[in-house]
């Protein structure tokens, strides 16, 4: 009896032994998942914030039979989501912000560009004025100058005057269109032609008729100082010589006419 009571004793206690050993080994086993983990995570810089560590409950019989819950801390799932870093597109946002800055605004260049051309309107709508009332005055005194004074001559005579009549009435009959064209725009402010032929053709015109009145206006004032010379003072050459003041008058006003014209054309811009 005493033999069989030591043989059970032996059991038992070889038994709990076994017990104890399986019971490090699966604490330790638990121990290196948990570090193994731990390890495997990637770093973070910056994490969300995450409530407590949640606790695993195992259940591990001790000595006596019994299973005490054992608690083993593992990280929260939380914790271990990155978080996106947004320092690049704030870096971008900054440069494109800075590269806004250093371009103009199209809003700013807009208000110059249409105030710019609006002086420019008003300018050419006074000097289209003034070229169309020389050239009316000028070419007006030439025909009134006829069987004036004691000559009794006429402008019809001279060519030099007739090239500078012709002058001015071409230029008469295209400043009261061009004027009839500007005060439909003013009035509309819609061009009737958006083509860019039409600057072409206003330069080109501004330019052809500025020369003509000037070489008309050159070669009727040498024909006044010959006649002077010649005959001496009368009426005749006095309303000849107001005609070709006038007619200089007017050859001033399409010089700057074209002016605006050329502004025009290399803006390719209605005025």
């Amino acid at each position: 009896m005493e033999e069989e009571e030591e043989r059970t004793q032996k059991l038992h206690k070889t038994k709990k032994k076994k017990k104890q050993q399986e019971e490090e080994e699966e604490e330790d086993h638990t121990e290196m998942s948990s570090r193994s983990s731990l390890h495997s995570l990637p770093p973070t810089t910056t994490t969300i914030n995450s409530p407590p560590d949640s606790p695993t409950v195992s259940s591990i019989p001790d000595s006596h039979g019994s299973s005490p819950h054992t608690i083993i801390p593992t990280p929260s799932v939380a914790s271990s989501i990155p978080v996106k870093n947004e320092t690049p597109f704030r870096v971008e946002e900054k440069v494109s912000e800075s590269r806004r800055q250093l371009r103009p605004s199209f809003s700013s260049t807009n208000t110059r560009d249409t105030k710019l051309g609006n002086l420019v309107r008003r300018c050419l709508v006074g000097f289209r004025v003034c070229a169309f009332l020389s050239c009316l005055v000028s070419f007006s005194v030439m025909v009134s100058d006829r069987d004036k004074g004691w000559a009794r001559d006429s402008f019809y005579k001279y060519k030099e005057f007739r090239f500078c009549l012709a002058a001015n009435v071409i230029g008469f009959v295209y400043s009261a269109f061009m004027i009839c064209d500007l005060v439909y725009l003013l009035s509309t402010s819609i061009r009737r032609s958006k083509h860019n032929l039409r600057h072409f053709l206003e330069f080109g015109l501004d330019q052809m008729i500025a020369y003509l009145l000037a070489s008309a206006s050159t070669s009727a004032s040498i024909r006044v100082d010959d006649w002077l010379s010649n005959w001496g003072a009368d009426k005749f050459p006095d309303l000849a010589r107001a005609s070709v003041s006038l007619s200089f008058v007017s050859f001033v006003s399409f010089a700057f006419c074209s002016l605006a014209s050329g502004y025009a054309l290399c803006s390719l811009r209605s005025i």
